[in-house]
């Protein structure tokens, strides 16, 4: 298990190569298929680079079924999967060494704001009215969600134009935490293992600010 101190260097790297945008920045890990035959943990567990940290949380706070997709009433979820970077940040800020120096209850709480009950999809979201913001009462666009620990949240797309066609380019996918007031930085969505979906947070995205 590696200590805060050994993760420093890498988040010094890693802030280096990455914007303080909120925009989707999606991680380039080649031409890949979105899916995988196997749970959302298992899928977490195979990617230590960017999961380690997250596996541990999950664990600490039992919460493993729920991501083996072994809950009953919750056979499929949708994970705001925030990285190992944003755990570490929050040991360093919390002068914590380990994840498992984490209040279990609080541990429970932070992975629980990130899960909604079923799966979502890109393709599920509706588009942004472009005449008001995000948060505005007027907005008709974009689809609301409550996670397991309360938090509301505002999934939307926006759709380039293309040349001279109109929305006729990239589908880009934002999220608005109404609870946080703020946008949460989203990096790459749409992985889908077997019980659910997967919409990996940017690296500057900070814990529990969702």
């Amino acid at each position: 298990m590696r200590t805060i101190y050994n993760w420093l260097i890498g988040l010094v790297i890693a802030s280096m190569l990455i914007s303080c945008e909120t925009k989707q920045d999606v991680w380039d890990t080649g031409i890949c298929s979105p899916y995988h035959d196997c749970s959302i943990m298992e899928y977490l567990r195979g990617d230590n680079y960017n999961w380690e940290l997250t596996v541990e949380l999950i664990e600490h706070a039992g919460l493993t079924d729920l991501f083996e997709g072994q809950v009953d009433t919750l056979p499929e979820i949708t994970f705001w999967g925030f990285p190992s970077y944003s755990v570490l940040r929050y040991l360093y800020d919390n002068k914590l060494e380990r994840v498992s120096e984490i209040d279990v209850d609080e541990a429970k709480k932070l992975v629980l704001m990130h899960v909604t009950k079923g799966k979502v999809l890109k393709k599920d979201i509706t588009v942004r009215d472009e005449n008001y913001y995000i948060y505005e009462s007027e907005q008709t666009g974009g689809t609301d969600f409550y996670t397991l620990e309360g938090s509301h949240l505002r999934a939307y797309v926006d759709i380039a134009d293309y040349v001279y066609v109109p929305d006729g380019g990239a589908v880009t996918m934002y999220l608005y935490s109404f609870t946080a007031e703020r946008m949460v930085p989203l990096s790459s969505p749409d992985i889908q293992p077997l019980n659910g979906v997967v919409h990996a947070l940017n690296y500057n995205y900070v814990l529990g600010k969702i």
